[in-house]
């Protein structure tokens, strides 16, 4: 490098000097070079730190669309410049947005991204919350088998933990584990694990407003434990622990002992005591602003003022309440989702473009070399006509091959699409939109409220599959899927003599 400072430097001004033309070019060269030094010496890390930092507090508020959309900001960013750290933690968060907005399988894609960082090699805490935030995925897609594995392969680390993470850290897998085995409706693991934790909640004292929390959640679920269990007497003397939690604490949000409390009364038959436990749990969901909560305390208690007849007028108004919120969350929920899928598709976009613009980039500098060692090389020879005529054909060997591998990744995603359609992938639907937008919109334009499932049927039927064939990939009968195609010759008036494949991909394709 000194070299090619000092040449820099000292280089003769005088064109008709021998060694212009030679010096001129090293300078020229040393120039770029150091332009090239410079802007990697310019550290990107503290931009993308800050992107994450601002996606935390998003985070830690549950505001889940800033949270994704900052965090998305800094993948791409850190991918841009090989940034492991900020790989890893913005993967995380984004597949923590995502897991909570509803997009599983896109979110357990970025669970698979972080395993591929030095971050998440290095670090047991890392691979622990991976693990933990993996089968919280599998534990919604009701895969419970493979969230087991990833809470075991979670257990495996806890030596590896610092102290100060392990207790808690074990805390929470009890914590999951109860969870799971009760959405599996294994009573007796149920009871083993959140035995386990409240013993380990004996160890940690009562200073941490969390541990109070976890308190009142333990004995809720011992609650229904016994419930479950028919032991009322048991039942009563842990949901009383918890709601003598609530009030020596303050807790906030206490309505789960609230409904459990009313369930227990439910089952013994005191169905107006049942009622007043509802209520509460309503009231409390109303205070904190939980606006699912208040919605299914609505339906709660209008199914239950139904069932047991303690007025018709109350359980109408509370279905009528229930019915307006529902619909609002539903819109709103599926605006997120929307917006959420959206934002994913562009970030995919935009690391498409930045991975082109990489490889023109590339492209400019090997050819600004190219030119700059043509001009030296043609002063000293001027048979490098030829070499230059072989680096054309060297780049249009290059473009034909380009070509030739788009054309071929257009053909593999095309079979990834039939792939997932044979596998009744919920990713299938993403990369159809992807491969055929128009089609998706002009469906749209028919039927604006068309769901997403509907979406799948005419994308098969659009691909030609069979009867027989979406039954098969759909896990339905023929007479299902049959039932469902007169669904839509009605809602699109397709004339029973008309092959509604044929018809699906002739009207739809042709308006798109």
């Amino acid at each position: 490098m000194r070299r090619f400072a000092y040449l820099y430097m000292n280089y003769p001004t005088n064109i008709f000097h021998p060694n212009f033309i030679r010096y001129r070019l090293l300078s020229t060269l040393l120039l770029l070079f150091t332009h090239i030094i410079n802007v990697q010496a310019q550290n990107p890390n503290n931009e993308i730190d800050s992107l994450l930092d601002k996606a935390w507090a998003h985070h830690v508020s549950a505001q889940l669309l800033p949270s994704l959309e900052e965090a998305t900001k800094a993948l791409v960013l850190a991918n841009k410049h090989r940034y492991d750290k900020g790989k890893g933690e913005a993967h995380f968060m984004i597949g923590h947005a995502l897991l909570h907005i509803g997009l599983l399988r896109e979110g357990l894609k970025h669970m698979d991204e972080i395993k591929k960082t030095a971050y998440y090699r290095k670090r047991a805490i890392v691979q622990s919350e991976i693990h933990r935030l993996s089968a919280q995925f599998y534990t919604k897609l009701e895969l419970h088998e493979l969230a087991l594995r990833e809470y075991r392969a979670q257990q495996k680390l806890w030596e590896a933990l610092e102290e100060d993470n392990k207790t808690i850290s074990l805390l929470y897998l009890y914590s999951n584990l109860t969870y799971t085995f009760k959405k599996m409706e294994k009573i007796d693991s149920v009871e083993k694990y959140t035995f386990l934790q409240l013993g380990l909640l004996h160890t940690l004292g009562g200073k941490d407003e969390k541990v109070h929390m976890e308190y009142m959640s333990t004995y809720n679920n011992l609650g229904w434990l016994f419930i479950h269990k028919k032991d009322y007497d048991k039942a009563k003397i842990y949901l009383d622990k918890s709601l003598a939690t609530v009030e020596k604490h303050h807790i906030p949000i206490f309505l789960n002992t609230m409904i459990f409390l009313g369930e227990l009364e439910r089952e013994q038959g005191n169905y107006h005591q049942a009622a007043i436990y509802y209520k509460k749990a309503l009231a409390n969901a109303i205070h904190v602003g939980d606006r699912n909560a208040i919605r299914n305390q609505y339906r709660e208690l209008s199914d239950f003022y139904r069932e047991y007849n303690l007025g018709e007028d109350e359980a109408n108004q509370y279905l009528l309440a229930y019915s307006r919120l529902n619909d609002s969350l539903e819109r709103e929920n599926k605006q997120v989702i929307d917006h959420a899928l959206r934002h994913v598709l562009n970030v995919k976009d935009k690391e498409e473009n930045i991975k082109k613009n990489n490889y023109i980039v590339g492209i400019i500098a090997i050819l600004t070399l190219a030119v700059l060692m043509f001009v030296y090389f043609s002063w000293r020879a001027r048979n490098n006509r030829n070499v230059l005529k072989e680096k054309e054909a060297t780049l249009h060997e290059k473009e034909i091959t380009n070509k030739a591998l788009n054309n071929t990744l257009q053909k593999n995603k095309f079979n990834d699409l039939l792939t997932l359609a044979r596998s009744n992938s919920p990713e299938f639907l993403i990369l159809f939109t992807e491969l055929y937008p128009e089609f998706i919109q002009a469906l749209k334009a028919i039927d604006p409220k068309i769901r997403n499932t509907e979406l799948e049927f005419c994308a098969m039927a659009f691909l030609n599959f069979s009867t027989k064939n979406i039954a098969e990939y759909t896990f339905v009968t023929t007479r299902a899927v049959q039932v469902r195609k007169n669904r839509f010759r009605k809602k699109f008036g397709i004339p029973s003599d008309v092959d509604f494949n044929i018809w699906i991909w002739e009207r739809i394709s042709v308006s798109s």
